[in-house]
């Protein structure tokens, strides 16, 4: 048999892992009422003027002692409440058999510290308890075999425990595992189904998963960070606020260790102002006055505050000891993310000459777009206009990832061109900006540049263009005299004679214009066809957060229905369900393909949210492919034969996968789940023919199990 090493070893995350510290805070109005709880940590170095001017997210009184929120505990599992025997009283010196497992199975394991602290807890609860003299002999003969449960047990083979269970249990119906088996049975159960979500980013569903974990009480921290992780990622900030108070209010034996005080704060920085988090910090350690905190605290304290300080335009500025403390670190640790953070507070700070030395350190250690952008800004901040535009020419690629950006760099030289020769590559970069975002006023300038140049072909193209996307007097003048410049006398009278009425006064001035003189520039092709927006671009590349970057940039633009569905897609793959369903929604309002691709993002964001009823109703009063309407059928039928499994509704169970795999193939581990509804539903013949059926595919001994156990429940 295993000894007691199988408990669950912790496998703590990175304990001090790093805080994204450039995250925007998430509306910093109404946290007072999210995180306002029962009571607080005394906070006997914290004035109630200074509480008051707190957000009071994790603080809600500067005067109570922080208690958990009771409104924040979760009721555990069934299971978990009959793996736990309950003492009843004794009589005399006899225990009932339930409240002595834990000891005899102490005993036959051999473990003797153990079977002394058992002891002692059990003549603690039944004054006059002697344990027997044979106890280690009653042992050997009293405790089960549970040598195969355990082996089972390491394999995390859940299925196979519970068909050995269930087989034992038909044996002899009196047999039950020993409670210390069944308590750690429960809690490896719930944290391998935990590890799996949280790897999955299946956050909506490890939120269910963790309702049954009491934060305050919760000895496996790793499992509450999980919930915390999950809270967070689906913006639930009142339940977020609970778990995170459940792990900070302990208090005497029950308090973290000073490492899982930091990363709890730490996670709680993702979400919470700094402010907030010092205040508390300050309780934690009150022998420090809130001042010599713990040294990571200090400096994630101090990326939160500059990181918030470069997101909100009317932030005070941050203190000049805070800024000390994270510059020191940084140029320690040349970490890119820290000397571009401290790059932007210095631009923000009008002081672009410290901001280049960061910037300068950034591109060094990590050259990426936002570095070049912070780069060449605080270059033309500093009026040294050259070096700033033989900067952006150097780093195009980088630049390019912006194209709004790199058309304002770019532009003042296609419009002046006395400024300097413009290069190839510069061109080609500035055109594929156009095209990227449709920019009228560029393709205009990039018209002008051609026809001043006399490359009258290539202006005309971009004149044209420039109209289709936006119509302009300019833009039709500029083609018109391109036109004149061709000799195309046919086409300029054409257009002449349409707009005439809407132009009148450009006429005169094309007959009038003098031709151009041709100035030295880098030659210029017409648009280039195939040229993809910038947003597809970024959601081709998975890179959904620039994706949305690249929609917001187009205004208005970006609600048309064929942009809404592409922010749907963006949305839908940062797991973002309520707001993808609202952009699908807006772009349903579109026709043809741009609306049946709407409506099937729509259904798919309806399931990441667990929606099946909604999903059902919209797949029933919109078309789609037969394709899609199978896939998402399929879907909504494998949730509800989950559900209702997990609830023990066996007959919706089999009702959901007969609907499914009418559909589409039913995998392994669903055919498993329809032998097991079929038992417990009373069709044992059935079920032992879906066993069967899977082991002749793949020798399954949780199947032999189940079989065997079937078996035996009918006397054979």
């Amino acid at each position: 048999m295993k000894p007691s090493n199988h408990a669950m070893g912790s496998t703590r995350q990175d304990k001090l892992c790093e805080v994204d510290c450039r995250l925007i805070r998430r509306g910093a109005i109404g946290w007072v009422a999210v995180l306002m709880g029962v009571g607080v940590l005394a906070l006997s170095s914290v004035t109630p003027v200074m509480a008051e001017v707190s957000a009071q997210l994790l603080i809600a009184s500067a005067r109570q002692p922080f208690t958990v929120d009771l409104a924040g505990q979760s009721v555990p599992p069934e299971t978990a409440k009959l793996a736990v025997p309950q003492p009843t009283a004794a009589s005399g010196l006899l225990l009932d058999p339930v409240q002595t497992a834990a000891l005899y199975y102490y005993a036959k394991e051999r473990q003797i510290d153990r079977v002394e602290a058992e002891i002692e807890r059990l003549q603690a609860m039944h004054p006059g308890f002697v344990p027997p003299q044979d106890l280690y002999i009653a042992a050997d003969r009293i405790v089960p075999d549970e040598t195969n449960l355990w082996d089972m047990f390491a394999r995390d083979d859940f299925t196979g425990i519970d068909a050995e269970i269930m087989r034992r249990n038909a044996e002899d119906s009196a047999w039950e595992p020993t409670a210390d088996f069944q308590t750690k049975l429960v809690r490896k159960k719930l944290r391998v189904r935990m590890k799996e979500l949280t790897e999955a980013q299946d956050w909506l569903a490890l939120v269910d998963v963790a309702a049954r974990i009491d934060p305050a009480t919760e000895t496996d921290v790793d499992l509450v960070w999980m919930r915390i992780d999950a809270l967070s990622a689906a913006g639930d900030t009142d339940d977020l606020a609970r778990s995170i108070r459940g792990l900070l209010a302990r208090q005497g034996k029950e308090r973290l260790a000073d490492a899982d005080l930091i990363v709890t704060l730490q996670k709680a920085l993702r979400d919470f102002p700094a402010s907030e988090i010092r205040l508390v910090a300050a309780t934690l350690w009150p022998e420090n006055s809130g001042i010599y905190l713990p040294s990571a605290l200090r400096i994630d304290l101090a990326r939160k505050e500059v990181a918030e300080f470069n997101a909100e335009k009317d932030a005070a500025p941050v203190s000049p000891e805070t800024l000390r403390l994270l510059s020191v670190e940084t140029r320690k640790s040349r970490t890119p993310e820290d000397l571009s953070m401290l790059g932007w507070h210095d631009l923000k700070m009008e002081t672009p000459q410290t901001a280049e030395g960061w910037f300068s350190a950034a591109m060094e250690v990590a050259p990426d777009p936002e570095n070049a952008k912070g780069m060449y800004l605080s270059l033309a901040r500093q009026k040294l206009d050259k070096k700033a535009y033989e900067f952006a020419v150097a780093h195009l690629p980088d630049l390019s990832d912006d194209p709004v950006f790199l058309m304002n760099v770019l532009s003042p030289r296609f419009g002046n061109p006395d400024q300097g020769v413009v290069g190839a590559d510069s061109v080609l970069a500035y055109s594929t900006a156009i095209l990227e975002t449709s920019s009228a006023g560029h393709a205009e300038i990039l018209g002008w540049y051609a026809y001043n140049s006399r490359q009258f072909e290539a202006a005309e193209a971009w004149f044209r263009q420039s109209y289709d996307w936006e119509a302009s007097a300019d833009r039709l003048k500029g083609l018109a005299l391109t036109l004149v410049r061709l000799k195309k006398k046919s086409d300029y009278a054409a257009l002449k004679a349409e707009y005439v009425g809407a132009y009148p006064d450009i006429w005169p001035e094309i007959v009038a214009a003098p031709a151009p003189k041709g100035l030295k520039a880098a030659s210029v092709g017409g648009p280039a066809s195939g040229v993809k927006s910038s947003y597809i671009k970024q959601f081709e590349a998975k890179n959904y957060p620039a994706c949305l970057r690249e929609i917001d940039r187009l205004g208005a633009a970006g609600s048309k229905p064929s942009v809404a569905v592409m922010r749907g897609w963006c949305e839908l793959g940062l797991k973002r369900f309520s707001d993808a369903r609202a952009s699908f929604e807006a772009a349903m309002a579109g026709s043809g393909k741009t609306r049946s691709d709407a409506v099937y993002g729509a259904g798919l964001a309806l399931l990441g949210a667990r929606l099946t009823d909604e999903a059902e109703a919209l797949i029933s009063a919109w078309p789609l492919s037969s394709t899609r309407e199978r896939e998402l059928k399929s879907e909504i039928y494998f949730q509800r034969a989950r559900s209702s499994f997990d609830h023990q509704q066996y007959d919706r169970t089999i009702h959901a996968l007969d609907a499914r795999a009418s559909l589409i193939a039913e995998p392994r581990d669903l055919t498993q789940m329809r032998a097991w509804a079929y038992y417990h539903t009373g069709q044992s013949e059935r079920a032992k023919a879906v066993f069967r059926q899977l082991n002749m595919v793949m020798r399954d001994t949780s199947s032999l199990a189940a079989i065997e156990l079937i078996n035996s429940k009918q006397g054979r």
